[in-house]
């Protein structure tokens, strides 16, 4: 009897070979084990080139790292996602995490865990958990690609992107995982450039500048906010979030023309931007001189 897969559209084989690992478990699709059944499917192959690669790891920049190599870990990991394929997730996490109380620093544990949470769309979660995986293993192509899809899901593209590249650089070319990945690349940089007229990279440095500013104006640090999502648009001019969150900061300092130009610069650039015509009727109705109070 088989199932579809959602990820790739094939057909999903119900029988299992019990001598399979954990990272034989599709841990983004249909939480079913893969096997050569799986065909096309980029998690398959993307399991054969994580086991070479633990057999030979490549050296890192630094030369040093330690990966913990533990056959009855992995059966343990594989065992809790076996839990959560049949819906019993919180059964899943309580045995991952008396695994990890035990194995604090296995890559398989930590990568089970945000396996686990991105199952439950927990995707802020499941990304803490790939990193972690990744500092003890840097080359674990499966976390990094799997961690790019979680930022998808949080419709971070900047660091979608990112983690696209890991997976791209540490995984081999002809891998469907690494195609996957290396065709979003490529989407992207003719989608920005496109619509907002740049390079990936430079995008990329852009929204940069677009995250410190933000987490500045998250404090209330208006001025330095401002700042920063200067030098955003000063990459990427077309960047309409940019535009539109110095037209707030200019009116929580008191200057309704400045915010008013950069609110209609943003509604210039995307006219459906909601937040920057409901900012542009709040910023109407102040006074110059006068800064809004409230967000």
């Amino acid at each position: 009897m088989t199932s579809m897969c959602p990820l790739c559209g094939k057909r999903k084989a119900q029988r299992h070979c019990a001598r399979q690992d954990m990272t034989d478990i599709c841990a983004l699709c249909c939480v079913a084990r893969r096997e050569v059944t799986c065909g096309a499917c980029a998690y398959y192959t993307t399991v054969q080139q994580y086991r070479a690669v633990r057999r030979t790891p490549a050296a890192p920049p630094d030369g040093h790292y330690i990966v913990e190599i533990n056959p009855e870990v992995e059966r343990a990991v594989n065992g809790a996602m076996e839990l959560a394929q049949k819906g019993k997730t919180n059964q899943a996490l309580t045995s991952m995490n008396g695994l990890l109380r035990e194995h604090p620093r296995n890559h398989i544990v930590c990568y089970g865990l945000g396996a686990l949470h991105a199952i439950e769309g927990a995707h802020k979660e499941a990304i803490q958990w790939f990193d972690k995986a990744i500092a003890i293993f840097p080359y674990f192509v499966e976390a990094h690609f799997n961690k790019a899809v979680a930022y998808r899901k949080q419709f971070d593209v900047g660091n979608a992107i990112r983690a696209y590249r890991k997976a791209v650089e540490f995984g081999k070319r002809a891998d469907p995982m690494v195609e996957q990945a290396q065709s979003f690349l490529d989407s992207m940089t003719k989608t920005i450039r496109r619509h907002e007229g740049v390079d990936l990279d430079t995008y990329l440095k852009a929204m940069t500048e677009f995250d410190d500013a933000f987490a500045l104006m998250e404090k209330g640090n208006w001025l330095r906010a401002l700042e920063g999502f200067r030098l955003c648009v000063a990459l990427t001019e077309r960047h309409a979030p940019s535009h539109g969150n110095m037209g707030l900061c200019y009116a929580k300092l008191g200057h309704k023309a400045k915010a008013l130009a950069e609110l209609d610069r943003a509604l210039e650039i995307d006219p459906r931007y909601e937040l920057a015509m409901a900012n542009r009727v709040v910023v109407e109705r102040m006074e110059e001189g006068r800064p809004i109070v409230g967000r």
